[in-house]
């Protein structure tokens, strides 16, 4: 399946990291079925598949693509 997706940034793990203005270690994350993102680190430029996200919060459900670049160190990914 053909996807784009957008480097959001990167954090420690459980360090605050917001996409549309929610810290995303808060939050459940739940695995979209089916959904993967092929993406690419901004930085060393290595191919990567990570899982597709949904968190919902109080006002909207988003979706999100999310993986380890390192121990400890999560890559972010938004839909273009």
């Amino acid at each position: 399946m053909e996807n784009s997706w957008q480097f959001a940034g990167s954090s420690k793990e459980g360090e605050a990291f917001d996409i549309d203005g929610v810290n995303v270690w808060d939050q459940g994350w739940q695995v979209v079925p089916g959904e993967e993102a092929h993406v690419t680190d901004p930085v060393y430029g290595r191919g990567y598949i990570f899982k597709v996200f949904s968190i919902q919060d109080e006002e909207e459900t988003f979706q999100f693509a999310a993986g380890e670049f390192s121990k400890g160190e999560w890559g972010f990914y938004t839909r273009e």
